[in-house]
């Protein structure tokens, strides 16, 4: 049995400090979205800017991130999010969703999105605009925290034991046990989540579970309902909240789940 020391001499032997540097820049700028200067980085991640210069030039030439002339400022590109959608699962989740979520979108004449967990942050993957004139889009590749969000509720109710207990010890810092386990309940008891979303006034959010092969949940499927003024609601919101339902084990049922 190796001792600590040959572990940590062996982690040693194999380390690539740049390689690291290059990824401490990604991982640093995806919680940015407006994006840092390059003196912001390099205070941000403890270096020298010479030690972070070069690196941020060459993921600029690799097209990673992006630099805007006018802020001086450094932010990622989409290139991670296309490189994401070129993974298998990713590519059948897609595949099976996108057109059961054009038929969703026009028969209830509300936009629709699909998300992923991922790292513990709702990621949305695919999303079909509304036919209606007026609208909310999420945008691809737009990610949120897991607490307060109607995928995040999903996510914390439908995944696997472990994962869950892996969710609720991070959410721990942020919510009690006793709201946590409060929204377990509503939406295992309900099938799906139904809230006032937490960051659009007059959108009510829609959420079902995707299921995969042997019934795991992979991706959740979500409306934000938008109330109109007047008579422009054509369908209701319990007619979308079937509809909703019916996409989302028809898209479960491309992907392998057994009802």
């Amino acid at each position: 049995m190796k001792d600590k020391n040959s572990e940590v001499e062996s982690v040693n032997k194999y380390a690539a400090p740049a390689l690291e540097k290059g990824l401490d820049i990604l991982e640093l700028l995806a919680g940015e979205p407006e994006g840092l200067k390059l003196k912001d980085i390099a205070l941000s991640l403890k270096k020298s800017v010479s030690e972070v210069f070069r690196m941020v030039l060459v993921l600029e030439r690799r097209t990673y991130l992006k630099f805007d002339a006018d802020s001086d400022r450094y932010s990622l590109s989409m290139k991670l999010f296309e490189i994401a959608h070129q993974h298998v699962p990713v590519q059948k989740l897609v595949k099976a969703a996108s057109l059961e979520m054009e038929k969703l979108a026009k028969n209830i004449e509300q936009s629709c999105h699909l998300t992923i967990n991922s790292n513990n942050h709702v990621l949305v993957i695919v999303q079909k605009d509304s036919p209606m004139d007026k609208l909310i889009s999420i945008r691809l590749g737009a990610k949120s925290p897991l607490l307060n969000s109607c995928s995040g509720h999903i996510f914390i109710a439908f995944s696997k034991e472990e994962q869950q207990q892996r969710i609720l010890e991070l959410l721990a810092v942020d919510a009690t046990k006793g709201e946590l386990a409060n929204v377990i309940s509503v939406v295992r008891n309900q099938g799906f989540e139904r809230m006032l979303s937490k960051q659009i006034q007059g959108v009510e959010d829609i959420g079902f579970p995707v299921y995969g092969y042997e019934n795991e949940l992979v991706a959740c499927l979500v409306v934000p309902y938008l109330h109109y003024i007047g008579d422009l609601n054509t369908v209701n919101i319990n007619s979308a909240i079937a509809a909703t339902k019916e996409t989302a084990i028809n898209i479960s049922r491309k992907l392998g789940a057994i009802f």
